[in-house]
């Protein structure tokens, strides 16, 4: 069996845990929030460029066949995508048809636009539409919540000020020690955004904060994912998402047939990579939905029973 086969099977049989899990708890939609950087965007510099969440191919399908409405939603892009933006586009609800019309200019545009296989005009039309019939700003997706949704985001990051500052002539050591901990800093500020809609808006919001490709297995990208890891710990509703082993080096896409051409340096996924990246997403909600809709809970609990001491406590002393 090829690895290709291998890891498809192993993801309708993850996508089946999913729908089975999802349909014993009475979840009749489940909405996945793309958000990030160009990993979220599943966007490759040598290979074939398709939003991330739309690499999963089964998906439908088997949630379909269980009676669950799938609602994916794309907020990423492939540059300029430093998670200070990320930040700005939750406190200023930027709509879905925005981030799409980002999207093409960073693939179509001639000044900016980006190197990309396998995106035709065809593709770019269903992957970004930017006529979209609910075309609902990103807080309101994300705080969106009732008894039958399950709202989740997939959460790529922290690499967006390091990468530009690399390529700005810095020197890895001060752009990685600058940007990584801006990126890092802005992350925090997302997740603890997210949290106080759950608490404030009653909101169930789940965040899968995603590790950054392990290159060639030497984890080297470990001086990032372990600051990932401490964050996604500190929240209620966050977990980490372990990434997959990339190969840095892939057979390269020749635009003018599609035929393998000579190897390229690339940091983001291959094909196969990414179908396995997505196996570790959603296993890993498999694994941690229950337990973080409980924290979720219980966070909410304890932040509202807090409030109200203090309010008692201060109209008591106020009386005295």
């Amino acid at each position: 069996m090829n690895k290709n086969r291998e890891i498809l099977i192993k993801q309708k049989i993850l996508n089946t845990r999913l729908a089975k899990f999802l349909k014993e708890n009475k979840i009749k939609n489940l909405r996945m929030i793309s958000m990030g950087n160009s990993i979220a965007s599943g966007y490759s510099v040598v290979r074939v460029t398709i939003p991330l969440l739309l690499r999963n191919e089964s998906l439908f399908n088997i949630m379909q066949k269980n009676g669950i409405n799938v609602d994916l939603h794309h907020f990423a892009r492939a540059q300029n995508n430093y998670d200070e933006h990320i930040f700005e586009w939750i406190e200023n609800n930027i709509k879905e048809s925005i981030i799409h019309k980002m999207n093409r200019s960073d693939y179509e545009s001639d000044i900016v636009g980006m190197g990309t296989h396998g995106l035709s005009k065809q593709k770019i039309e269903e992957y970004y539409p930017t006529e979209i019939e609910n075309d609902n700003g990103l807080q309101k997706v994300i705080t969106e919540s009732n008894d039958n949704l399950a709202n989740v985001i997939i959460y790529n990051g922290a690499t967006g000020s390091l990468i530009d500052g690399l390529t700005r002539h810095g020197t890895i050591f001060q752009q990685f020690l600058h940007g990584v901990k801006r990126d890092i800093n802005s992350i925090e500020s997302i997740l603890k955004v997210i949290q106080t809609y759950n608490r404030e808006k009653n909101s169930n919001t789940q965040v899968y904060l995603c590790g950054v490709p392990n290159f060639l297995g030497l984890n080297l990208s470990e001086l990032i994912n372990a600051k990932l890891k401490k964050i996604a710990s500190k929240y209620a509703n966050v977990t980490y998402v372990e990434p997959v082993k990339s190969k840095l080096f892939y057979q390269k896409m020749n635009k003018k047939n599609n035929f393998l051409e000579f190897k390229g340096i690339d940091v983001h996924y291959d094909e196969d990579e990414y179908i396995e990246f997505n196996n570790n997403i959603i296993k890993s909600i498999v694994d941690n939905y229950q337990i973080l809709q409980s924290l979720i809970n219980v966070d909410r609990l304890f932040y509202k029973l807090n409030r109200q001491i203090e309010l008692e406590k201060k109209l008591f002393n106020i009386r005295s």
